[in-house]
């Protein structure tokens, strides 16, 4: 650390967040079974599961052509992926996650259940990774395995959590697709966490998703949703340059129709997905999401 480091009076406090954070996290990882973590991604060298349907884009390389001979339609092979594997969590830190109703904004419990996957990674012997993103990606580090890079990615996700200060466009998931595309190092268990409250699902997942393993983790305030519209509240957009008004919480339309959106959009690529309210526990929610997830991929 340098001298200025040293001297910044912000530092004792962020150690202590951090510190928290991690206590935090572990404790929400406990709730989660070794298996849960379990993921699929076909290569060489891995260990066969089962044949599925073969989806548009995957490489042919991987199609299972006795199944597909026997069935008349094309097969691929399941794998189930040895250690180590590479973990990298894409976060949304746009204004619109620091937005909420609930004890905890969108992104503080974002930045709980990213930090409880990036404890299950390491602890678990994986690499990890990580994109921090709004309207472009703002933090990208490769992945790296041990104590030093969780340590790197609860500091840079805490270091986020205060308010904007200049006006952004809008989130744009597409900048942490490209930055994970542009790494290219071998395939990747990743984790995009954000409230799509564009409703943008990067085009982009399609060169993804035959390569690696990708789930949408959403992220939803009930408020949004469940408020009466007669119900408004003083509030401004930090991103359409801080323009002040009165909004009702309930006009982003129905929870059910976002989560109709995301299984539409997830369907497309075969991603797993999940919508994640606020005032839910971040552990039995992600245990919740990785049975899901097994049933989706080895169905």
């Amino acid at each position: 650390m340098n001298r200025a480091g040293r001297n910044d009076p912000r530092i004792p406090q962020l150690l202590r967040d951090i510190q928290l954070l991690e206590l935090v996290a572990r404790d929400s990882a406990a709730s989660l079974l070794s298996g849960d973590f379990e993921t699929s991604i076909r290569g060489a060298g891995m260990i066969f599961h089962e044949s599925r349907k073969y989806v548009p884009g995957e490489p042919v390389r991987s199609i299972d052509w006795n199944v597909t001979a026997r069935l008349g339609e094309p097969y691929v092979k399941v794998n189930l992926e040895e250690r180590q594997r590479d973990v990298v969590i894409a976060l949304d830190v746009s204004p619109s996650m620091h937005t909420g109703f609930q004890e905890r904004t969108k992104l503080e419990y974002a930045v709980e259940l990213a930090a409880t996957l990036a404890v299950t990674a390491i602890e678990g012997g994986d690499r990890l990774g990580y994109v921090l993103f709004a309207d472009r990606a703002l933090e990208v580090d490769r992945p790296r395995g041990g104590g030093r890079q969780l340590f790197r990615f609860l500091k840079a996700m805490l270091s986020r959590t205060h308010p904007w200060e200049r006006p952004v466009a809008e989130s744009d998931p597409r900048s942490a697709v490209h930055a994970i595309q542009g790494s290219r190092r071998g395939r990747y268990v990743v984790f995009l966490i954000s409230d799509f409250i564009d409703h943008d699902i990067p085009e982009d997942l399609k060169y993804l998703r035959p390569q690696h393993d990708v789930s949408l983790l959403h992220i939803y305030d009930p408020a949004e949703f469940e408020l009466d519209r007669s119900v408004v509240f003083g509030a401004y957009s930090p991103e359409s340059g801080g323009e002040r008004r009165w909004i009702s919480p309930g006009v982003t339309g129905s929870l059910e129709e976002m989560q109709s959106f995301l299984r539409r959009e997830a369907g497309r690529y075969r991603l797993a997905q999940r919508s994640f309210s606020t005032d839910s526990a971040v552990g039995a929610s992600l245990g919740e999401f990785f049975h899901l997830k097994r049933r989706l991929l080895f169905r």
